[in-house]
């Protein structure tokens, strides 16, 4: 299966503007597919809205619980859109303000534009990046099949490879498929929706190796089914979440003050996760509908700090964007530096 950008995003951009048309004023959140204004605000017209894109709906469900949007004075609504590149599309479109992704997922968007991001072009930059401050959790992996009879990276050729295109499941392939000398026509891309549907493409047996999220195939490899080849963190991935937001709404003096309120109690929001694991687990199998045993590794490892926005992130990155180019996996010369903004760093990290 060849992956076609252009075909992909084209359809992900119909699905995004679905999704938030038939679900965007729903009053509270009645699937995972809604898109809710947040309780307790009430909806205004008059009151400033910022929208903010999540990819499933596990930081809502908690932001909510701990309690931190009492007395917000603007909405909150949040929209669930799977994928980041259906995020991407929504940023673009102006359907939402602020869009959840992984940390690379610009560098990638930069590297592939049909013009060179400036300062005074930029359309998206990250704001806020998190993630879990235990070093010892390593959550980005390539995984095989034990009965595919794969030693090593290099036994990857030929192989049906599944992942999905944008964030740090993509890159956990690219990365994997350069340090075993692959190009991308030595191997079969097997490119879905979502880390979801790629974890199901293998587990099923439809692909042969799998690059993206531990906890999707967790329990094929608590079973022995699968194998972990080689951890994303080990190929140099910060692994963390990020929001991203347009330039416009950066700019703009009330939408910009809205979101730096909205970081501000997410920080307050990762410190109340931190000390209540065991109510984070019961919203997760009673929201997420996930199995105990599942629910318990999942707010374990989801537990986040905040990462600071600095030279040392913006070296890293940029490391990261000079193996792409080497790979030949983004077109051009870039710099990350540009697509990270400083602005919000005094309420996330203090």
């Amino acid at each position: 299966m060849r992956f076609n950008r252009r075909r992909i995003l084209i359809s992900l951009g119909a699905f995004t503007v679905g999704v938030l048309a038939s679900c965007r004023d729903l009053p509270k959140s009645e699937s995972d597919k809604a898109s809710v204004t947040a309780k307790p605000v009430s909806s205004s017209s008059d009151r400033l809205k910022l929208i903010v894109g999540l990819q499933d709906n596990a930081l809502q469900e908690t932001v909510i619980a701990s309690g931190v949007l009492d007395g917000l004075p603007f909405d909150l609504q949040w929209a669930i859109i799977p994928g980041p590149a259906a995020q991407l599309s929504a940023l673009y479109s102006k359907a939402i303000d602020v869009g959840l992704l992984g940390d690379t997922s610009l560098i990638i968007e930069q590297g592939r534009a049909k013009t060179e991001w400036t300062e005074a072009n930029i359309p998206l930059q990250i704001v806020a990046l998190w993630k879990n401050p235990d070093p010892s959790f390593r959550t980005y992996v390539t995984a095989v099949h034990t009965s595919g009879n794969i030693k090593t990276l290099a036994d990857l050729r030929g192989k049906k490879w599944a992942s999905n295109f944008g964030g740090l499941n993509y890159l956990t392939y690219v990365l994997s498929r350069s340090k075993a000398g692959l190009k991308a026509t030595d191997i079969e891309p097997v490119m879905l929706v979502d880390g979801s549907a790629a974890a199901a493409a293998f587990t099923s047996g439809r692909a042969d190796v799998y690059s993206g999220s531990l906890g999707a195939i967790k329990e094929d490899i608590d079973s022995g089914k699968s194998r972990v080849l080689v951890y994303g963190e080990d190929l140099g991935i910060l692994g963390a979440t990020a929001f991203a937001a347009r330039n416009d709404v950066i700019g703009d003096a009330d939408k910009s003050k809205a979101l730096a309120e909205f970081l501000t109690r997410l920080r307050t929001h990762w410190s109340w996760f931190a000390k209540n694991l065991d109510v984070v687990e019961k919203i997760y199998v009673e929201k997420r509908k996930q199995t105990p045993k599942r629910a318990k590794y999942f707010a374990s490892v989801s537990s986040a700090a905040f990462v600071p926005i600095d030279d040392d992130l913006v070296k890293r990155q940029q490391r990261i964007a000079d193996i792409l180019l080497e790979s030949g996996d983004i077109t051009k010369k870039i710099d990350v530096s540009v697509e990270l903004s400083r602005k919000f760093n005094s309420v996330t990290t203090g």
